[in-house]
């Protein structure tokens, strides 16, 4: 199953590719074939879909996703802990 992910726009790679950052910390390198538009820049926040950029967002939208990713993992860490010491 593939999972769409989130990331910013570190530095071009040619014509057809850039390096993002996902919202994990893992820096890959996105293909920009699927994409519509001008290429991306740094510092813009993109869709990575199976290795290929597909979507833009702004950057406010982006920030809040990462806020609810980042609210959901402390949730998640917190169940766990809760769950280990029953």
């Amino acid at each position: 199953m593939c999972v769409s992910c989130l990331a910013n726009v570190l530095e071009s790679d040619g014509p057809k590719s850039v390096v993002v950052e996902h919202v994990n910390g893992l820096m890959t390198r996105a293909s920009l074939l699927a994409l519509d538009g001008p290429p991306p820049v740094p510092g813009d926040w993109v869709v990575v879909h199976s290795g290929y950029v597909i979507d833009r967002l702004a950057t406010a939208d982006a920030l809040a996703a990462v806020a609810e990713i980042r609210r959901g993992e402390r949730d998640l860490a917190h169940t766990l802990m809760e769950g280990a010491h029953q």
